[in-house]
């Protein structure tokens, strides 16, 4: 499977920010990347670069190797992308997003919803008739929601994932 470079972008942006994306590019078809060379031309601390690797390393983008360094004693690492995993992620990354979907719509669907006018609140029937149907936040008489077009931007993002899954699976 040969998964855009679009999608990947969209997905090391979605795990660490803009700055996700310039570190891709930069270690993008390279191998051991010297992480000081990394922060310097992002102009960003070796701090800075160390928390977007974490976040990597939470999906297991890349794999690093540590050397140390003989004048100042420190470790210094360096960094190759995982291109396996990378679409792996890219996939697992739109599946989640559609589970996460699914359960709230099936939330949305199963309950009646009741909205603050003021927009402090939305509650579930059940809570709303604890409160006795008034905003615990401004007082207000909660009014009932209509939740269909909730309803169908969920299933209308839904089915987007459902076709966007089935290109990257290709």
């Amino acid at each position: 499977m040969k998964i855009p470079v679009k999608n990947i972008e969209e997905t090391f942006e979605e795990i660490a920010g803009p700055e996700g994306v310039q570190v891709y590019r930069l270690l993008k078809n390279k191998e051991d990347v010297n992480e000081f060379n990394i922060a310097e031309k992002l102009k960003i601390t070796i701090n800075q670069l160390r928390n977007i690797i974490y976040k990597f390393e939470k999906y297991n983008l890349l794999t690093s190797i540590r050397k140390k360094d003989r004048k100042k004693g420190w470790y210094i690492y360096f960094f190759t992308l995982n291109p396996k995993q990378i679409d792996d992620t890219v996939v697992q990354l739109v599946r989640d997003k559609m589970s996460i979907i699914e359960k709230q719509l099936d939330r949305e669907k199963a309950h009646q919803f009741y909205l603050c006018p003021n927009r402090c609140v939305r509650q579930t029937i059940e809570n709303a008739m604890e409160n006795q149907f008034m905003c615990h936040e401004c007082g207000s008489l909660l009014d009932a929601e209509n939740n269909d077009k909730t309803i169908n931007k969920m299933q209308k993002r839904i089915e987007e994932l459902n076709i966007k899954l089935k290109e990257l699976s290709k």
